[in-house]
């Protein structure tokens, strides 16, 4: 199934254009503002008008992700909250949404994971033994079958050989 385009991943293009209106446009010079810049700039990226609303909400969303993120690259452990929104996205419409697939939490015990995935595989293989030893029972039971059909004849009740 294609992906719709609304939901498009915008995040590190609306974070260009965030960057990009604070040093270059906005510079923090009085009596500039910089939601206009952030208003004129994410209105042509998403093509839509962006309200004040839209503005502080994406405003607050990019900044929590690069928190989120520079607190990932550094290696310290993350909540699960923390590692729920690193799969949070800007959509192509200017909206976050949220992905739902959350990534695998880390491995705290490696000694019982490498047992219980050993276990798993001998479980695995047991599994396929006894799968192979039904298959050569019901094989015999219909190679049985297929010899008394060919070698006797029932005629109501009584059986004669052919």
């Amino acid at each position: 199934m294609q992906t719709p385009k609304h939901r498009i991943d915008y995040t590190a293009l609306a974070q260009d254009i965030y960057d990009h209106a604070m040093w270059k446009g906005y510079k923090f010079i009085k009596g500039r503002n910089l939601d206009l810049w952030l208003n004129y700039g994410w209105a042509m990226l998403f093509q839509r008008s962006i309200t004040d609303f839209d503005i502080t909400q994406l405003k607050s969303f990019l900044k929590k992700k690069n928190e989120v993120e520079i607190k990932f690259k550094s290696g310290c452990k993350l909540s699960h909250n923390e590692r729920s929104f690193r799969t949070n996205y800007i959509g192509a419409d200017g909206y976050v949404y949220i992905n739902k697939m959350m990534q695998q939490a880390p491995d705290k015990n490696p000694k019982e994971t490498l047992r219980i995935n050993k276990l798993l595989s001998e479980a695995k293989e047991n599994r396929l033994a006894r799968y192979e030893e039904y298959e050569m029972k019901a094989l015999k039971e219909m190679a049985r079958k297929q010899y008394i059909d060919n070698t006797y004849v029932v005629k109501g009740t009584k059986i004669f050989k052919r």
